[in-house]
């Protein structure tokens, strides 16, 4: 029989963050199961050569094209596996997290995407603005037309069947980091897709994983000015290829998520997070401008 899942990294010029991710998959208790990796960096990791030459359960893919969604096809495109768990370079999971995914996905649950906690520890220091964490805290299952794609999970650390992936066609290869236009939303579009659909969602708080927080108060803001501009592109891209309604309820919803960041700025005194409200602001106006001139 087949290993049940495999783990998919897509990573660019982070080595060090990298070869974090795979020393702790390499600890994990339960070891049954591949990873590859897409490295698109500029130039080759010579130790992350060195590890799979070492490891016969790691596979590295050297990609000279760009992007998080291209490097994510290859890698499902590339396996075998009924479910392809998607890890980013700089998540740490715990480690029992493979044995307590593979308990799930063992059970063959009635759905097409399993997420597990994501936590993130904020750096010392005061304010701060955590970047993309999911705290499940309970099992439950998310379905329908209009589940919001936040609620679903992150690209961070989830799992998706390959059905799912073949009938979606896989991920959007116009959106997410590495595209200048929309660096950002590609989990979301997927998993908007996917609950638009008829798929289901399961949430489990077995499998644990921490998203590192390394980031620098300064680097924020520009990160998620490209999380808006990413989101405005998701969003208008639905609205120009037949689903209005559903476009101008997410480009809505990240409206309402920047007057939010703007009157939490406010009230917190929070100048980092007057910053980060901003640059959310202009991403959304920007993005949003881009892709109505576009052809999608």
């Amino acid at each position: 029989m087949g290993q049940l899942f495999a783990v998919a990294i897509a990573t660019r010029n982070r080595s060090d963050h990298l070869a974090r991710t795979l020393a702790a998959l390499d600890a994990q208790s339960d070891g049954d199961f591949a990873v590859v990796v897409v490295d698109q960096s500029d130039v080759p990791d010579p130790e992350l050569e060195r590890r799979a030459a070492a490891n016969e359960r790691l596979r590295v893919i050297r990609d000279s094209g760009r992007g998080t969604s291209r490097a994510r096809n290859l890698a499902w495109r590339s396996l075998d596996t009924p479910w392809i768990a998607y890890m980013d370079d700089d998540c740490l999971p715990e480690p029992d997290w493979a044995a307590e995914l593979r308990t799930v996905l063992a059970g063959d649950p009635a759905v097409e995407l399993v997420s597990g906690y994501v936590g993130g520890e904020e750096p010392e220091g005061g304010d701060y603005v955590a970047v993309t964490t999911l705290l499940v805290e309970s099992e439950r299952t998310i379905a329908g037309r209009w589940t919001r794609p936040w609620d679903v999970g992150f690209g961070v650390c989830m799992a998706i069947r390959r059905t799912a992936l073949e009938r979606l066609g896989g991920w959007d290869e116009r959106l997410g980091p590495g595209n200048e236009d929309f660096p950002a939303s590609e989990d979301m579009d997927l998993n908007y897709r996917l609950t638009r659909e008829g798929g289901a969602v399961l949430h489990t708080p077995g499998p644990r994983a921490l998203h590192d927080q390394w980031r620098s108060r300064e680097e924020l803001p520009e990160l998620y000015y490209r999380y808006s501009k990413g989101w405005a592109g998701f969003a208008v891209k639905h609205m120009r290829t037949g689903d209005l309604r559903g476009g101008l309820m997410l480009w809505g919803a990240r409206a309402k998520g920047v007057a939010k960041s703007l009157a939490r700025g406010v009230r917190t005194r929070s100048r980092l997070r007057l910053r980060v409200a901003v640059a959310e602001l202009r991403g959304l106006a920007t993005g949003t401008a881009l892709a109505l001139r576009r052809s999608w």
